[in-house]
């Protein structure tokens, strides 16, 4: 047995868990990396990698050492942070099951990412481990599933590549399925009604002055602020959009933060939305968020929700998952388009709202630099998410130089805008592409 081995999985006997230990196995960067698996149930896990290596085809898989862990038993997690170079954690909801692992993995010197998509749990753990995880001089990198890599490397590589000053970002995640529908795991269904129903005890404020203290600097012009219903007619796209109710926009704000006091950065504002191409489908899932965000603060209403995961969202999450053929049908497109003002333009004065042509001056006045980035990817739910995670891991392990210097508590794009993890993203199928308006580039 290795002292430590590369990669420590905890939660693998669970459906997204399961899909990162098919990607890692599936993968020949993860080659000569040692693996290990984490649980309770020691002959689940076994049972889950057999499966695993009969649906890949890579026999090595069945033979990954298992190590008994419980988020409930602080010894066993500690013994497994022991054994670890980097944990990587998709037992949710994190709110409930995840401060206890990032606590073994920061006491005892293992790296630490998970795929959570709850702001308020990622907040806390940069509130309560920065400094701890610093001195130790280990990485905590949360939300590096599709929550919110696409996101947050998206905006960033906006940002890096903007001919000027970038204003704000509107993002529109679409996701495409295919004849067979979509069923998302039941457990992606009580993480929102856990995140949904406990928004009023999270003091989110409270911990966002705690981790990002000091002011950034404004212009008076901001995001447009648009309806809760409204339809965008770009070339790029057009369809029905709803706000986007994920940790995206929190991640990136985080991400701002830091690239402004660390790397002097103005830092951009932003909004982020999904997109549908018809107005029935928008409806229906802005009546059910509502629906279901009002029911699951009442305790009798949230039993009932919790008891009947199926029939409460109309078949959108099962305890099953999504099928086979449901994840191959379907992907995802990520849509950014930035604003913002050429180098030597007053940012005060000149308006970034008015969408002008980027080369008309208008006299000097309200002209506008405009682009765009588009990541596109995979099923987001499973098969994208473990892709997103499994580059993180690839950008911790074999790109330690070009981190930054210190340990600490990261966002993925603070972690990791250095590393080489777009071409890591790139071979599980994830792609970006950075449009100007007279010339285009594949990242």
């Amino acid at each position: 047995m290795v002292s430590r081995y590369d990669i420590v999985v905890i939660g693998a006997t669970g459906f997204t868990g399961s899909y990162i230990v098919r990607a890692i196995a599936s993968s020949p960067l993860f080659n000569g990396k040692s693996m290990a698996v984490a649980g309770r149930n020691e002959s689940k896990i076994h049972a889950t990698l057999k499966q695993i290596s009969e649906d890949i085809g890579v026999p090595g898989v069945s033979e990954y050492h298992v190590i008994i862990s419980d988020t409930s038993d602080d010894e066993s997690l500690a013994r497994m942070a022991k054994q670890a170079t980097l944990i990587i954690n998709a037992v949710g909801p994190f709110r409930l099951h995840g401060e206890p692992v990032v606590k073994a993995a920061v006491e005892n010197g293992a790296n630490y990412i998970d795929v959570s998509g709850e702001p308020a749990y990622l907040e806390k753990v940069e509130m309560k481990y920065a400094r701890q995880a610093r001195e130790n001089g280990v990485y905590v990198v949360g939300a590096c599933g599709w929550d919110s890599i696409p996101c947050d490397l998206g905006t960033d590589l906006l940002k890096r590549n903007f001919d000027g000053t970038l204003g704000y970002v509107e993002a529109f995640v679409k996701n495409n399925f295919g004849a067979s529908g979509y069923s998302y795991s039941s457990t992606s269904y009580y993480t929102l009604m856990d995140s949904l129903s406990s928004t009023e005890e999270d003091n989110l404020g409270q911990m966002r002055r705690s981790i990002m203290p000091d002011r950034l600097p404004k212009t008076k012009f901001k995001v447009p602020e648009r309806g809760l219903l409204w339809k965008l007619k770009e070339n790029s796209l057009q369809g029905w959009i709803l706000p986007f109710p994920g940790a995206d926009k929190s991640i990136v704000q985080r991400s701002q933060y830091y690239d402004y006091h660390v790397n002097g950065k103005r830092p951009f504002q932003i909004s982020t939305y999904i997109a549908f191409e018809s107005l029935s489908n928008a409806l229906l899932l802005g009546g059910w968020m509502t629906a279901f965000g009002m029911l699951s603060k009442f305790s009798t209403m949230r039993k009932l929700l919790e008891s009947y995961p199926e029939q409460c969202s109309f078949n959108m999450f099962k305890d099953s998952g999504p099928t086979k053929q449901q994840m191959e049908e379907s992907h995802f497109e990520y849509f950014f388009f930035g604003r913002g003002w050429y180098d030597g333009d007053n940012v005060d004065e000149l308006n970034p709202n008015k969408k002008v042509n980027a080369n008309h001056q208008l006299r000097g006045l309200k002209r506008v630099a405009l682009a765009l980035v588009v990541c596109s990817g995979p099923d987001l739910g499973y098969i994208g998410t473990s892709g997103c995670i499994a580059s993180a891991a690839l950008a911790l392990l074999d790109d330690a130089d070009k981190l930054p210097k210190q340990g600490g508590v990261y966002t993925t794009a603070s972690a990791f805008r250095d590393t080489h993890i777009l071409d890591y993203l790139k071979s599980f199928g994830i792609t970006f592409e950075l449009i100007h308006e007279k010339e285009k580039s594949k990242m």
